[in-house]
C-alpha cells in the first residue's frame, strides 16, 4: 500500500527539499571551518541536515534542526536513539523494577512523550487541512505532498486509524534520518581518506555543474555515475544498518542444520559485504567494485545494504537520492582530508553503524 508513495515522481518533488537543506549544511560547515585549521566533527551537522530533510518530506513540517539545535524534538530523537541501544545491550533493563530504579523508565517516557506529542500535533493539523479542503488542492498550487499527506489520503481505503498513521510516520522519522546520515558520513570519510577517488568525484561534479552554485536537480543526480559508485562502496564497507532480523516462514535446511518455522534469524550486511571470498581485499575502499563488469560477477545477494526481497527497504531510492544530493554539495564546496586513516575510525554497530570517533574532517573551500 505504501510503495506508490516512493514512486520516482514523488521523489522528484522531494528533490527541492534535499537541495535546500544540503545548501544550509555546506553554509554551516563553511562557517565552522573558517579560520580553523583543525578537523571538525561533521557528524552532528550531517545528522541535523538529515533530520530536517525527513521532517519536511515525511511530515510536511519543519523543526529547523540545522539552525535550532535546542529544539525539544531534536534533543528527544537523539535521546531515544541512545536509550534504545542501551536497552538492547543491557538485559537487566528488561526488568521493569530496575528500569524504574535506575531512572531509565522516566527518561524513556519523557522523551517518548515529546516525540509522540509532536507527531500527534502534526497529524491532527494535516488531517484537519485535508478534511476542510475535501481532499482536493483548494488553492491550485499542486504543491509537493509529504509522506503523511499520502497516508491520510489512503487511510480509508487501507483501513488506517490514527495509531497506524503515527507508527508509520514515527518509523520513517527515526529510520529515515539516522541511516542516511550514517551513509553520508561514511561516504565522505572514505573519500577524505582516498584523495584520488575524491578528485574523480570533483571532476565529475565540475563537468555537471561547470563550477556554478546552481541547484542540484534530478537530472544532475542521474549523471553522477562515479559518485554513485563511491556511495555504494562506502555502504559496502560500512553499511548504515549493520544487522537486521527476519522470521522463518517455512522450515528449511542450511549446511545440515534445520531451521524451524517461527525462529528468528539475524542477517548481517556488515559481514556478508566484507566476505573476502566475494570481495577480495575487502577492507580496501575501491569504487570500481561497482562497475557493471564487477557487479555481473557477483551473486545478487552478496551486497544487501538495504536488505533484499519483499522485505527490503522501502526508502532505498529516497536514501540514495538524498545522499548523492548532500554529498555532491559538500564536494562542490570543499576538499576533504583527515589525519586518520579510513580503518582507524572503528565502526560501532549500534542501531546504525556509528563511527567511534565521529567524522573529524578538515574542510578546505575549493576555488
Amino acid at each position: 500500500m505504501l510503495t506508490p508513495s516512493f514512486h520516482f515522481n514523488v521523489l522528484n518533488d522531494f528533490q527541492a527539499v534535499f537541495d535546500y537543506q544540503a545548501k544550509i549544511l555546506v553554509d554551516q560547515l563553511e562557517v565552522a571551518a573558517a579560520g580553523n585549521s583543525e578537523a571538525i566533527d561533521t557528524f552532528p551537522y550531517i545528522k541535523r541536515c538529515a533530520l530536517d530533510i525527513i521532517c519536511e518530506t515525511a511530515m510536511g513540517t519543519t523543526v529547523n534542526a540545522q539552525t535550532n539545535h535546542n529544539h525539544p524534538y531534536v534533543i528527544a530523537v537523539a535521546e531515544m536513539n541512545n536509550l534504545a541501544f542501551k536497552f538492547q545491550r543491557m538485559p537487566w533493563l528488561w526488568l521493569k523494577p530496575i528500569r524504574h530504579l535506575t531512572g531509565f523508565e522516566a527518561d524513556h517516557q519523557r522523551n517518548l512523550n515529546i516525540v509522540t506529542s509532536f507527531t500527534k500535533n502534526v497529524i491532527e493539523r494535516k488531517t484537519k487541512e485535508f478534511e476542510e479542503s475535501g481532499g482536493v488542492d483548494v488553492d491550485g498550487s499542486n504543491k509537493k505532498k509529504a509522506f503523511l499527506d499520502m497516508l491520510i489520503e489512503m487511510r480509508e481505503d487501507g483501513g488506517l486509524v490514527y495509531e497506524d498513521l503515527r507508527e508509520e510516520v514515527d518509523t520513517f522519522m527515526f529510520e529515515g534520518h539516522d541511516t542516511t546520515s550514517a551513509g553520508i558520513g561514511w561516504a565522505l570519510w572514505c573519500l577524505a581518506s582516498h584523495p584520488e577517488y575524491q578528485k574523480r568525484c570533483h571532476e565529475e561534479l565540475d563537468t555537471i555543474f561547470e563550477s556554478s552554485t546552481r541547484e542540484c536537480t534530478v537530472d544532475d543526480i542521474r549523471k553522477m555515475k562515479y559518485l554513485e559508485k563511491c556511495v555504494k562502496e562506502a555502504l559496502r564497507i560500512r553499511p548504515s544498518v549493520p544487522q537486521f532480523a527476519r522470521t522463518v516462514d517455512e522450515e528449511f535446511e542450511i549446511d545440515g542444520t534445520i531451521l524451524p518455522r517461527g525462529c528468528s534469524l539475524l542477517v548481517s550486511p556488515a559481514f556478508i559485504q566484507n566476505n573476502p571470498r566475494t570481495f577480495p581485499n575487502h577492507e580496501t575502499y575501491d569504487p570500481e567494485r561497482f562497475s557493471e563488469e564487477e557487479i555481473a560477477k557477483r551473486h545478487a545477494y552478496s551486497y544487501i545494504p538495504f536488505s533484499a526481497g519483499p522485505r527490503n527497504c522501502i526508502g532505498q531510492k529516497f536514501a540514495m537520492q538524498e545522499e548523492k544530493t548532500v554529498i555532491s554539495w559538500v564536494l562542490r564546496r570543499f576538499e576533504l582530508s583527515s589525519d586518520l586513516e579510513l580503518l582507524d575510525n572503528l565502526p560501532l554497530p549500534e542501531t546504525i553503524m556509528r563511527p567511534t570517533r565521529g567524522f573529524p574532517l578538515k574542510l578546505t573551500v575549493r576555488n
